[in-house]
């Protein structure tokens, strides 16, 4: 690799000069921090690169232009020791990737960090170069002035060569500088290997696609002669001729869009249009009513819907039979066989809730309670109020026999 030199200073250069030197300078550090997490052999999308720049730059957003500007000026220095190791290869689609040449990876000229200082002196070498081209392009265009010959003795010339661009553009004006930085070369993009191989095949597929397209506007302009024709015969001349109805209506052929069928439109006189306009309104609101009552009969016919009580009352007499048998349980436990027990509603529900197969609410069971006492089995179970407390009488001696056929009476399926 090349050594390492120390990093030039752009304080004392034109402000379009310090531009493309900095913003080279992070193009390198962008690059850098990219190979330094990567690798050298991975390509970098251009996409996700220059917002990298712009960032590191921060003087405005970069462009791809901009980086084909500083490569483009790389490929232009002299040096032959070092010469541009970076080319922009397309991949298609839009995306364009910043690569290394192989030659400079198998040399080890990149393998490991950047010489940022070696690049950055290459750099400044092509500008160097590039404004000795254009200086001397722009000295050989300009016309000699005829200079009337003096005596005596000949005066000291000066040579014009510059060895470097620092003292040419210190006395250069700044449209001078502009014209300079504008016809900068541009370096190419490359189709890469994977884009030429598949490009075949993408062409194939267009002519493919114009070939459809193209019979799809055949069929339909076929389908709308056809058509019209059908709709509006031409009359034979051996035919009785007739008066044509005024107004008459003028067929204008229409090519349809791709997606959607082509009609044969036609225009019509204010008079007839008017007709037509209001035969259809009528129409259109006929049909719109049958449509409402229809939509209403249909709703009318279908049974009405069960309101939240009712529903609180069918899942309450579905858990009636399994609530019932715990009830007995209780009550077998509280008081002798045969004799009346008390229970309270809270301690009630409390014990409901921890023994039935599927988990209900306080809500639930309360509900549950009050059907037994009001539908399934009244004599059995009833209910005592006092103030704001509830409690439960179950009565042994008149424990019901045929539950199952009581739930069936009041609709629940057992």
């Amino acid at each position: 690799m090349v050594p390492r030199t120390t990093t030039p200073t752009f304080d004392n250069l034109p402000a379009e000069l310090n531009d493309i030197l900095t913003l080279h300078s992070s193009f390198l550090t962008t690059l850098s921090l990219h190979y330094a997490h990567n690798g050298t052999a991975t390509p970098i999308d251009l996409r996700s690169l220059t917002p990298a720049i712009s960032s590191v730059w921060g003087k405005r957003k970069v462009n791809t232009d901009d980086l084909r500007i500083l490569l483009g000026v790389l490929s232009a220095s002299p040096s032959p020791d070092l010469s541009n190791p970076f080319f922009l290869s397309d991949y298609g689609y839009g995306k364009v990737f910043l690569e290394i040449n192989e030659v400079y990876v198998q040399g080890g000229m990149v393998s490991g960090p950047l010489n940022e200082s070696a690049l950055q002196t290459l750099f400044m070498q092509g500008l160097e170069q590039l404004w000795k081209t254009w200086t001397e392009a722009q000295r050989s265009r300009e016309r000699p002035i005829a200079q009337p010959k003096r005596r005596g003795r000949p005066s000291k010339k000066f040579s014009q060569a510059q060895p470097s661009i620092e003292p040419f553009i210190d006395s250069t004006d700044p449209d001078t500088l502009s014209k300079f930085l504008s016809q900068l070369p541009h370096a190419s993009i490359t189709e890469s290997p994977s884009l030429q191989k598949v490009a075949p095949l993408r062409e194939k597929g267009r002519k493919r696609l114009r070939d459809l397209k193209d019979s799809i506007a055949e069929g339909q302009a076929s389908r709308i002669k056809r058509t019209c024709s059908a709709a509006y015969p031409t009359p034979s001349p051996s035919a009785p001729s007739t008066p044509a109805p005024e107004p008459a209506p003028t067929s204008l052929f229409a090519v349809g869009k791709e997606n959607q069928p082509a009609q044969c439109s036609v225009q019509y006189g204010p008079g007839e249009q008017k007709k037509i306009t209001d035969n259809f309104t009528q129409v259109r609101k006929t049909s719109l009513l049958d449509r409402i009552l229809a939509k209403q009969a249909k709703a009318a016919a279908l049974p009405a819907k069960a309101s939240p009580t009712e529903i609180a009352r069918m899942s309450a007499l579905a858990r009636a039979e399994e609530i019932l048998s715990i009830l007995a349980l209780l009550a077998a436990g509280k008081a002798g066989p045969g004799q009346r027990a008390s229970l309270s509603m809270v301690a009630l529900c409390q014990a409901l809730r921890t023994s039935v197969r599927s988990p209900i609410s306080r809500e639930e069971a309360e509900k549950c309670v009050e059907v037994l006492a009001q539908e399934v089995c009244p004599g059995y179970v009833s209910l005592v109020r006092m103030g704001s407390m509830v409690s439960v009488v179950v009565n042994q001696a008149a424990r019901p026999m045929d539950v199952r056929g009581r739930l069936g009476e009041l609709g629940v399926l057992v």
